[in-house]
């Protein structure tokens, strides 16, 4: 149901009139990337739970909001699984998807066009794992990147961003009830670092 409105919150964002002159106001940004770090601290347990770096994927779309800001829609996705740290056999699949609102602001602006960027928007944790329960949980996110243009239309994207999830659980996680993983914890942090296509119209 989730990733079905991903799709559709997007679509509504590339809709989003702009008082910026139509050309080249609009940016659509795949990228793939790599994603790391995330644990929970085990309820009962010397260790913690792990989240396995792994891969990411996603896009960002935006649009003009001014001479040196953008507005921004962000989705990032990650395909891992998570696992106890003193028990890593035990593990079961994790998909963990940010779906984040914000912008971006250019230091300067050439053909190699340093920024920063933030966001805020929600976290969803989908466990693969029969009777575990999905999270959504708010997060926010900072960072940093370079864009190059090689072209009017076409450009080059590298950026690091962390994240932050604000967990602030004493008790059960991805559980409506009967399970036993059990977390302590107030903020789940993760980072990644991207490479991706910028399209300009």
């Amino acid at each position: 149901m989730y990733r079905a409105n991903f799709l559709i919150i997007g679509l509504m964002l590339i809709g989003v009139p702009s008082g910026a002159p139509a050309a080249e106001s609009l940016e659509f940004s795949p990228f793939v990337g790599y994603r790391f770090g995330g644990s929970f601290e085990a309820i009962g347990s010397d260790g913690a739970l792990e989240v396995d770096d792994s891969a990411d994927w996603g896009f960002t779309v935006s649009q003009v909001a001014s001479k040196t800001t953008r507005y921004e829609f962000l989705y990032s996705r990650q395909d891992s699984s998570l696992a106890d740290s003193t028990d890593p056999d035990n593990a079961f699949d994790l998909d963990i998807h940010y779906l984040h609102l914000g912008g971006t602001v250019d230091v300067y602006q050439n053909r190699f066009t340093p920024y920063i960027t933030g966001g805020l928007g929600m976290t969803f944790m989908n466990p693969g794992h029969r009777g575990y329960d999905d999270e959504t949980r708010f997060s926010l996110s900072v960072g940093g990147g370079l864009k190059w243009y090689p072209t009017e239309r076409l450009g080059i994207r590298f950026e690091m961003r962390g994240y932050s999830t604000l967990v602030n659980s004493d008790g059960a996680l991805f559980c409506d009830g009967g399970c036993n993983l059990r977390i302590s914890g107030d903020i789940f942090p993760q980072f990644e670092t991207n490479l991706g296509l910028i399209f300009r119209f």
